[in-house]
């Protein structure tokens, strides 16, 4: 696979929409954890609606993340600045592949814990939340430290399809 410049439109649009309802979901979550709690106590409370809206969008995301996987294994990914030191690189990788596993890991463990009632996935999917959100935090910064202060094109990027793919 020769090497590309930069992302696609897709891979954009993908990026942004799961960005998007992750940052919805870490919002919007305390409907479905009283629901949650409501429902192994074999109650049924006035939280459906918003553990309903927490249930498709947690859904969305993964069938998203399974689409933005396939458009990244087709056409790849542009790499990190070889201008970069080498930890940065390193750090980068390395969050990809932990926001990555998280957009399968969080719906796949909040979906066993509410069709199949297993508190243990429902812990996870709790410590998940712990663990995604210092992640996302992290990936931030890193984009705007390479754009602001390394002044890489990493942020463009992500912003503006190139032509090569």
């Amino acid at each position: 696979m020769a090497e590309v410049k930069g992302y696609s439109t897709v891979q954009i649009i993908l990026h942004w929409a799961i960005a998007a309802l992750v940052v919805f979901q870490l919002f919007v979550n305390e409907a479905m954890q009283i629901a949650f709690n409501e429902r192994l106590d074999g109650e049924i409370g006035g939280q459906t609606l918003g553990a309903l809206l927490h249930i498709i969008v947690g859904m969305t995301v993964l069938v998203l993340a399974a689409i933005r996987v396939f458009f990244r294994l087709r056409r790849g990914a542009p790499p990190p600045h070889s201008a970069n030191p080498a930890i940065l690189n390193w750090l980068g990788a390395i969050t990809h592949f932990l926001l990555y596993g998280f957009i399968f890991f969080m719906p796949l463990t909040g979906a066993i814990a509410w069709f199949l009632g297993i508190e243990l996935a429902a812990e996870l999917h709790e410590i998940g939340r712990l663990v995604l959100i210092p992640a996302i935090a992290f990936h931030v910064v890193g984009a705007l430290v390479e754009h602001f202060v390394l002044r890489r094109d990493s942020l463009t990027r992500m912003l503006k399809a190139t032509a090569d793919g």
